[in-house]
């Protein structure tokens, strides 16, 4: 997976001088929430929707509203998930690539981004996501790689997902449905399993009611 080849220039950007009517008629036709405007090659900034929809000069040129411009881009190299991080901080759909000098290379979009994750391995089907739960100073991530792979599971991913006062609690991906041993290995390790499959939920009720049996037997 090579995130560069993602890089598109479908929509030339916009230039310094375009006027507000054409890029008004511009964001009217693309489902983008910013575009980037260059000049001389170079990313001068972003331009958003909403900003330009409200703008009512329309003969105006972009280069009389340079306060509405912001400025955010991604730099070679760069991973996925780092990609999902800026668009996310900027409540952006559409994220522009420069060199060191500024020099505008195109934009990744949300949509392409999301559809690339979507093809790796961590969101595989027949995979099970598991969330779970320590003390934040008791816990390690290859002793919950070790538990996983002890059980002939396949790690495909984890992330720390919060983190707590007093406890972390870490997203597991597992290439596989039957996660039942994983489970109970995490717990007899001090693992608090938050999130819990159908199979899973079913042995536990049939414990409950095992547990109350006896107690009734014994009264």
């Amino acid at each position: 997976m090579n995130i560069m080849d993602y890089i598109s220039n479908d929509y030339t950007a916009l230039p310094l001088r375009a006027k507000v009517a054409d890029v008004k008629a511009f964001f009217k036709e693309l489902p983008y929430t910013h575009f980037p405007i260059i000049e001389n090659g170079k990313l001068v900034g972003m331009i958003s929707k909403d900003d330009v929809t409200n703008l009512s000069n329309e003969e105006a040129e972009l280069n009389d509203y340079h306060s509405l411009f912001e400025f955010y881009t991604a730099r070679a190299p760069i991973h996925c998930i780092d990609l999902f991080n800026f668009f996310a901080q900027h409540n952006t759909n559409i994220l522009p690539l420069v060199t060191n000098n500024q020099d505008y290379l195109g934009y990744f979009e949300l949509d392409e981004i999301v559809h690339l994750f979507n093809s790796t391995p961590f969101l595989q089907e027949n995979s099970t996501t598991l969330i779970i739960e320590k003390d934040k100073n008791n816990y390690s991530m290859s002793e919950i790689a070790q538990i996983i792979e002890s059980n002939n599971s396949l790690l495909l991913g984890m992330y720390i997902s919060e983190i707590n006062d007093t406890t972390n609690q870490i997203t597991l991906r597992l290439g596989t449905e039957d996660v039942n041993e994983v489970i109970q290995s995490l717990r007899r390790y001090g693992y608090h399993v938050l999130s819990q499959n159908k199979d899973d939920m079913l042995i536990e009720q049939l414990k409950e009611r095992s547990d109350y049996l006896q107690k009734y037997l014994d009264f």
